[in-house]
C-alpha cells in the first residue's frame, strides 16, 4: 500500500492554507498539485492502492483525486478533524479500523486494515525525482536487511541542519548509483545544529506492519501538553528504536534502516521554499509534466495573448491557459503565471508564482466556486507593476510586490502579507 501524509495544518504556509488549498495541493509550475507526483509514482511501480490521511481543506483534496481511476489508483481517505502526527497518520491509514482512537470523539476510519506486510509512506509537501526503479531498489534492500523502518536521507547544507532531522549511519555499505549508500542508523537527531551529520531524513519511508501494530497502542495525542507523547516519528519513535526514549516499549529489536540519495529532492517547508520549488522545476532540476505547450522559453497553455515581438520573455517562466500579456510586460526570469491572468503593458513578473483561480473555502464548509470568484476579483497586474519574490493567490494587483504574499478574501479585498510571515503559537 502507499500512504500520503497529507494532514498537516500547513500553519507555515498561511494564509495560503486558511481558504484555499492545504500544502500538499499547491500546483507546481501552474496546475500539478505536488501530491499527485507521489500518486503517479505509486501507480507506475505497480502501487495502485493508496491512501491518504485529509485535515485542513480536506475536500479540494478528495475532489482533486476522487476514487483515483484518473490516475490508475484506487484511492482510499482517512480523515482527521484534528492532525494525531506522522504516527498516527500512518497507523490510521495502514491498520484503518483497527487503529486507536486517541482523542475524545475522535471518528475512527472505516476501511479495513492493509493486508501486505509493508507500507509506502511519503509527505504530501515533499517534491523530488526519486523514481519508480529506486522504490524498487529501496524496498529490496529493505527486505534484504530485515529492516522495519527504512528512511530516505538526503544530504543538507550543513548550516540547514537546524531545520532537518538527520541521521547517522553504522558502517554504511556503498552502493552503485544515486542511491549511494546504505546502514543501519545508530543515532538521529531532530532539528540540532550540532548533528555530526547532515543526512536529513527525506520524509520517504517503508514500514513494516508488525512495527505499527507494535507502536499503535501506545500512540497518544499530537500535543505538547501529553507527558509521555508518542506520535511523532522524529521527537520519539526513531529515539524509540534506538533504545533512547524513556518510555514506550517494543515486543523486540527493530531496526532501523537509512538510505542516502544524492537525487533532486525539495521540502516545500515554506513559502520561499514553494518559490524555489517551482525555479527548480524550470531549470530541469526536478522533473515534472506539465499541461502545457514547450517552447524554447519555457511552457506557455491554450487561449493565450500576446505578441512575442512586444513582450520580453526572460526564461524560463510558465505562462498559463487563457493568459492575456500586454505590450511592454517583462516576463520572467522565474515567473510562472497561473490559468486567466492578465499582465498590463509594462508590467514586470519575475522569480514569483501567480495561482490560477481556486474556490474559496468558507469557516463554515461551504464553498464559493471558481466561477463565483470570477466576478469578485480579476486576476490581473496592473500597468507598469513590478513583482518579484512573491506568491499572488489573485486580486488586482496595483502596487509593486517584493517579498510579499497576497491573499484574497471572500469579498475580493486583498491582505499583503510579508513573505516569511507566519502566525503565532506553539507547534505540536
Amino acid at each position: 500500500m502507499g500512504g500520503l501524509l497529507a494532514a498537516g495544518l500547513g500553519s507555515r504556509m498561511s494564509p495560503l492554507t486558511t481558504h484555499h488549498l492545504p500544502k500538499p495541493m499547491f500546483p507546481l509550475c501552474g496546475r500539478t498539485p505536488m501530491a499527485e507526483l507521489w500518486v503517479r509514482l505509486f501507480v507506475e511501480s505497480g502501487i495502485t492502492d493508496v491512501s491518504m490521511n485529509l485535515c485542513v481543506l480536506a475536500e479540494s483534496l478528495r475532489k482533486n483525486f476522487g476514487d483515483g481511476q484518473r490516475l490508475g489508483a484506487n484511492m482510499r481517505y482517512v480523515v482527521e478533524d484534528k492532525p494525531t502526527g506522522t504516527l498516527g497518520g500512518v497507523c490510521k491509514q495502514a491498520l484503518g479500523r483497527e487503529a486507536r482512537s486517541v482523542l475524545p470523539n475522535e471518528t475512527v476510519p472505516s476501511v479495513a486494515p492493509f493486508g501486505g506486510s509493508t507500507v509506502v509512506i511519503p509527505s504530501g509537501d515533499i517534491v523530488t525525482n526519486f523514481s519508480a526503479d529506486l522504490l524498487e531498489q529501496m524496498y529490496r534492500l529493505h527486505k534484504e536487511v530485515g529492516s522495519a523502518f527504512t528512511m530516505i536521507l538526503t544530504p543538507v547544507p550543513w548550516e540547514r541542519r537546524v531545520d532537518f532531522g538527520t541521521a547517522v549511519l553504522d558502517n554504511p555499505r556503498p552502493l552503485d548509483g544515486i542511491l549511494s549508500s546504505a546502514g543501519r542508523i545508530k543515532e538521529f537527531r531532530e532539528k540540532d545544529p550540532d548533528s555530526p551529520s547532515n543526512l536529513n531524513n527525506a520524509s520517504i519511508y517503508m514500514i513494516e506492519m508488525e512495527l505499527l501494530r507494535a507502536l499503535d497502542p501506545q500512540r497518544t495525542p499530537a500535543s505538547l501538553e501529553v507527558d509521555a507523547p508518542l506520535y511523532d516519528f522524529g521527537k520519539q519513535v526513531f529515539p524509540l528504536l534506538l533504545g533512547e526514549l524513556a518510555h514506550g516499549t517494543l515486543p523486540r529489536d527493530f531496526d532501523l534502516w537509512g538510505m542516502q540519495y544524492d537525487g533532486g529532492w525539495f521540502d516545500v517547508g515554506n513559502k520561499r521554499d514553494y518559490i524555489r520549488v517551482n525555479e527548480a522545476i524550470l531549470d530541469g532540476q526536478i522533473k515534472v509534466e506539465l499541461p502545457y505547450e514547450r517552447f524554447p522559453w519555457g511552457y506557455m497553455g491554450v487561449g493565450c495573448e500576446l505578441d512575442l515581438d512586444r513582450v520580453t520573455i526572460k526564461p524560463p517562466v510558465v505562462i498559463g491557459d487563457g493568459c492575456v500579456v500586454e505590450p511592454g510586460a517583462v516576463i520572467g526570469p522565474y515567473a510562472v503565471i497561473g490559468d486567466g491572468w492578465r499582465i498590463g503593458a509594462g508590467a514586470r513578473v519575475q522569480s514569483a508564482v501567480l495561482w490560477p483561480r481556486f474556490p474559496f473555502h468558507r469557516a463554515d464548509g461551504t464553498v464559493h466556486s471558481i466561477e463565483e470568484r470570477r466576478d469578485i476579483e480579476p486576476h490581473r497586474v496592473g500597468a507598469g507593476v513590478s513583482i518579484r519574490e512573491s506568491i499572488v493567490v489573485g486580486g488586482a494587483i496595483n502596487q509593486d510586490l517584493n517579498d510579499q504574499v497576497v491573499d484574497v478574501k471572500e469579498d475580493g479585498q486583498l491582505e499583503i502579507l510579508p513573505l516569511d510571515w507566519v502566525p503565532g503559537g506553539p507547534r505540536a
